[in-house]
């Protein structure tokens, strides 16, 4: 019988008053509601890695893991600073905040956690991190004028309001995609050093 797989990824948490500052910015942008799927603020976290469908048997393991990454890295201190997209702010597909503030404590925790998991079967990633919170999707049925709104939407949105918070810890989550958006689930949580 095949292993029940469960969709995972590793995250920082985000403190409420981050969330509730994230949904007010969200609801400020003019961008026309077709053409945007909001990320709930609730769900909002910061991305360390994806670990996609995993074995329940690894999960102790990528616990362990998560361990001795948060035995060498400190609790370090983010700022939101930007508003960006991937792939571009004109070609808009995944629009984001960019932090800044003790990014080398949050690069020194992606590195080992990557060292530490990458021999349970996750591959290392290709890409460099760009450590950012996702605000929101665009929608494959947006229109060109929705897009091209966006895109200028995204590039006279005025200086984001500098939200700073403290990352002390580490999480697993499980992610269950559901037809109303995602639901996660802690499956562990961690303390930094």
């Amino acid at each position: 019988m095949a292993e029940e797989l469960v969709r995972t990824f590793i995250a920082v948490e985000l403190p409420p008053e981050l969330k509730t500052a994230l949904g007010s910015f969200q609801n400020s942008l003019s961008i026309p509601a077709q053409a945007v799927k909001w990320v709930n603020p609730e769900s909002m976290h910061l991305t360390i890695k994806f670990l996609g469908d995993t074995p329940l048997s690894q999960i102790s393991n990528i616990i362990k893991g998560l361990e001795k990454a948060a035995q060498v890295c400190h609790a370090f201190t983010l700022c939101t600073n930007h508003i960006g997209a991937f792939p571009s702010l004109s070609n808009p597909k995944v629009i984001w905040l960019g932090l800044e503030g003790e990014t080398g404590k949050l690069n020194a925790l992606f590195a080992e956690v990557e060292k530490n998991i990458s021999g349970l079967g996750f591959p290392a990633e290709q890409r460099e991190f760009a450590p950012h919170l996702t605000l929101g999707r665009l929608r494959e049925s947006a229109s060109k004028i929705d897009l091209q709104t966006t895109a200028e939407t995204l590039k006279t949105t005025p200086p984001v309001t500098k939200t700073s918070f403290k990352a002390s810890h580490i999480c697993l989550f499980k992610s269950q995609l559901l037809p109303a958006g995602p639901i996660y689930t802690r499956l562990a949580q961690i303390s930094l050093a």
